[in-house]
């Protein structure tokens, strides 16, 4: 009895050890008719943990269950169970970037359906669940994240920095939407993505997203009160406003206080430089609610040095499908406007 004790203890701890360094999980779900084999594949690209867990219905029904590594014919981890069981491996430098296969197989008289979560690393991915302890997930129709979402991820993330971004508990992969392409859910701390491929559209909706977490989670009370003052102030003249930098609708943040938020967000990631051009240019022309929206958001990376002011800007650069971004650190002026005066030391993400 003590044997079997310390064994299902083991199989705890092992199992917690595994969902504590979780890089990204799919999910999957199949109606497997009687003698059917149902199989799944997934691609490990970082060495790490693999788990594999099984929930089985109706609970009494048994089957078997085989993992393999790529190219070997005998699995590396098997079982024959019922209702809820996993199974366990090590992704190591051998065997990345092939596809690793799960195989199911009942001999029952009627069909089983079988709900299959695959936690396995994923490069850059694992930076992110192991020092922001964020939970990545993907729907099996969205289909398995590439490393290059996952890098573009990590850059946005490190980016803003840990203050700006603790708390945040999951980033979900949804299929693609026709209606909408990404979400940000308060309850839940979860910025739900709806799968599209990477690149600079992918990277601006990452970013928005980012924004509304930031504004509904970390942005002080008075900040909050002087944005809604500012956005109430807008009306509907567009001049207020920044158009979407990402090639979304161009009067985007004219919706409400929110998108207006987050849009003037993602254009000052996008070239903060240029938001402050602009909305100086209208100041002059006697409208100045823009640039006291962007001044708000040198605000929000506020952080002092021997006392004195500093904030973050920022610019992103070219490429694909990764898009690289850059942060510089400068002192703010008296009037709350960044000192773009050169020179400028850039730090790339």
């Amino acid at each position: 009895m003590r044997t079997k004790i310390f064994a299902l203890i083991s199989l705890m701890l092992l199992t917690l050890a595994v969902t504590a360094h979780a890089t990204v999980t799919g999910a999957y779900r199949a109606t497997v008719a009687p003698g059917e084999l149902y199989e799944v594949t997934f691609v490990p690209t970082a060495p790490g943990p693999v788990r594999v867990h099984f929930e089985l219905r109706p609970l009494e029904l048994w089957a078997s269950a085989q993992l393999y590594k790529p190219t070997q014919d005998q699995p590396i981890a098997l079982t024959m169970a019922h209702s809820s069981f996993d199974l366990l491996a090590e992704a190591d430098a051998e065997n990345l970037n092939q596809p690793w296969r799960v195989v199911l197989l009942h001999t029952n008289s009627v069909a089983l359906t079988v709900e299959l979560n695959i936690t396995f690393p994923k490069a850059f991915c694992v930076e992110i669940a192991a020092e922001l302890s964020i939970y990545i997930s993907y729907e099996e129709e969205a289909g398995e994240l590439e490393d290059h979402h996952c890098d573009q991820m990590w850059r946005a993330l490190r980016s803003l920095s840990m203050r700006l971004t603790e708390g945040l508990r999951k980033i979900k992969f949804l299929p693609p939407s026709d209606e909408v392409e990404g979400r940000f859910l308060y309850a839940e701390r979860t910025i739900e993505m709806y799968r599209m491929t990477p690149g600079r559209r992918f990277t601006g909706v990452f970013y928005h997203e980012l924004a509304h977490f930031v504004h509904f989670i970390k942005l002080g009370a008075s900040l909050k009160r002087e944005w809604n003052s500012l956005h109430r102030q807008s009306g509907s003249d567009m001049a207020n406003y920044v158009r979407e930098p990402f090639g979304g609708p161009p009067n985007y943040a004219m919706t409400n206080e929110y998108e207006d938020f987050a849009v003037t967000f993602s254009a000052y990631i996008l070239n903060t430089k240029d938001l402050f051009d602009l909305g100086m240019a209208r100041r002059d022309a006697g409208k100045p609610i823009l640039l006291e929206k962007a001044k708000l958001m040198a605000q929000v990376f506020l952080h002092y040095k021997d006392e004195k002011p500093y904030t973050y800007i920022y610019r992103l650069g070219s490429g694909y499908p990764v898009i690289p971004v850059e942060r510089a650190e400068v002192p703010l002026t008296a009037e709350g406007l960044p000192d773009f005066t050169e020179p400028i030391n850039w730090e790339r993400f």
